[in-house]
């Protein structure tokens, strides 16, 4: 197996485990407020963003990294994403449509694992600057990527299970 299909096979056992556990949301989960992953935690604040809204950030994350990655492999080295193209997207998408959201989930998916699959050595060996400094193609697929859909997913956990509690 290679490298590439290695890492698409990473990707896809997240994604899929992620996809699996937002299909099923009732219209009440899809809308209440995210709290924070109970390990992973960036600053004091609660996650604040709806369900709806963070599923759709991880899609439009996959998208995204896609894009960003080509870029390094072309040489390009734009600016990463940051807190305030994360604020910017959920200004722009306040609540969005559940069906609509779980099918871009799984289009931009499916994009994104022929992308990995298909990424040569070179590509993998790719650098450019993320949000914690330079790294390569290989590291963004095969690491950070997994983890921020487990990241999310282990929020939503938390945000329904102390929903249910309550």
């Amino acid at each position: 197996m290679t490298r590439s299909r290695e890492l698409a096979d990473r990707f896809v056992a997240a994604h899929e485990e992620f996809f699996k556990f937002v299909r099923g949301a009732s219209p009440e989960q899809w809308r209440v407020k995210g709290i924070n992953h109970p390990k992973i935690r960036v600053g004091n604040e609660d996650e604040g963003r709806p369900v709806g809204v963070i599923v759709h950030h991880v899609a439009y994350g996959y998208m995204n990294n896609r894009l960003l990655c080509r870029a390094w492999i072309k040489g390009e080295n734009p600016e990463p994403p940051g807190p305030e193209s994360n604020r910017r997207h959920a200004a722009e998408h306040p609540d969005p449509d559940q069906s609509e959201t779980l099918r871009f989930l799984e289009r931009e998916a499916g994009e994104l694992h022929a992308f990995i699959s298909g990424l040569s050595d070179a590509d993998l060996a790719a650098r450019g600057t993320f949000v914690n400094g330079s790294t390569t193609v290989e590291n963004l697929v095969g690491r950070r990527l997994p983890f921020h859909i487990r990241w999310h997913l282990g929020s939503i956990q938390a945000t329904w299970d102390a929903t249910a509690a309550r």
